[in-house]
């Protein structure tokens, strides 16, 4: 057995485990837990939930990559494009991660000339990373947080690490707020892991898919918002909804659309109305619509004021 090394970070013990496992090693959970200085039932957790869509087997008691099969043997498309997204985001998490991550993911893709290219830029939280092996385990193993937030101190049922258009994100229920709540993973520190366990409510998980973006508001009741969009972007619309509550109401015949979104709070649907001005409107709630012109309003003042200077 190697030499024991203090690796604390998920995301660098299961990218060096896969590796280890392309190259043909026969790994035990025993060794793997003594060498990234974790319990054996972590490293187990690592076989059989965080790479089990990975082509491994267990042999005996150890795991190994299935006998006379390659990763890149048999890749669909849809593989290529995923193992695509997770090289960028792993370069984007941070340079330490990413170099290591850079080996493997090229070996995984042998992609010399791999037609696929996909661009995400992800926030570099380099300097946060031990936080993501603490909260996961709180979240696979239900157990509540604690940890210092904009001056207070938090107490929180961790549901989902989440990142919004590449920020980072926990979302989780504040217990002495008794509300749901997302909070920007670098403003959290002293975290610190309890035993205190809770039983998570499903409904939690199904509030979080209606988001938009990270301006939702979980503990609010969401709202219908009628928004128009263009023929120019109408398009776009149809490709990938603008939300996951998105109904068409009316396709008209110039080529824009109506559509309706369910939101959460004012600026979770006045962000992506800015985004696509002037090209996407709101039609109701009137008051929400006064909004957005105020908004465009203010940007034409401040353009003009620029150009006339």
């Amino acid at each position: 057995m190697g030499q024991i090394h203090d690796y604390d970070k998920i995301l660098t013990r299961l990218t060096i485990i896969l590796q280890r496992l392309y190259e043909g090693e026969l790994l035990s959970v025993q060794d793997l837990a003594l060498e990234f200085n974790v319990s054996t039932k972590t490293i187990q957790r690592d076989f059989n939930q965080r790479l089990i869509r990975f082509p491994i087997e267990k042999q005996g008691m150890k795991w190994k990559m299935q006998s006379g099969h390659a990763i890149t043997k048999e890749r669909s498309p849809e593989e290529a494009l995923v193992l695509e997204m997770l090289g960028n985001i792993a370069e984007g998490i941070g340079s330490e991660f990413g170099v290591k991550a850079k080996s493997l993911f090229s070996k995984l893709q042998n992609n010399t000339k791999n037609p696929i290219y996909s661009k995400t830029i992800i926030e570099d939280i380099s300097d946060k990373l031990s936080l993501f092996h603490i909260i996961e385990e709180a979240i696979m193993e239900s157990k509540m947080v604690i940890f210092n937030y904009n001056g207070k101190l938090r107490h929180v049922h961790p549901y989902k690490i989440v990142s919004f258009e590449g920020y980072w994100y926990l979302y989780g229920e504040e217990l002495l707020e008794n509300k749901l709540k997302t909070y920007y993973f670098k403003g959290i520190d002293h975290l610190q892991l309890t035993n205190e366990t809770f039983i998570p409510n499903d409904k939690t998980y199904k509030i979080l898919e209606r988001a938009i973006n990270a301006w939702f508001e979980p503990d609010k009741e969401p709202f219908a918002v009628t928004i128009r969009a263009t023929a120019e972007i109408a398009k776009y619309f149809h490709r990938r909804p603008l939300a996951s509550t998105q109904r068409i109401i009316e396709t008209y015949k110039d080529g824009s659309m109506e559509i309706e979104v369910l939101v959460t709070a004012e600026r979770e649907i006045l962000h992506e109305i800015k985004k696509w001005m002037p090209d996407l409107i709101i039609t109701s709630p009137k008051a929400l619509a006064l909004k957005a012109k105020a908004i465009a309003d203010s940007f034409l003042s401040r353009q003009i004021e620029h150009l006339i200077q």
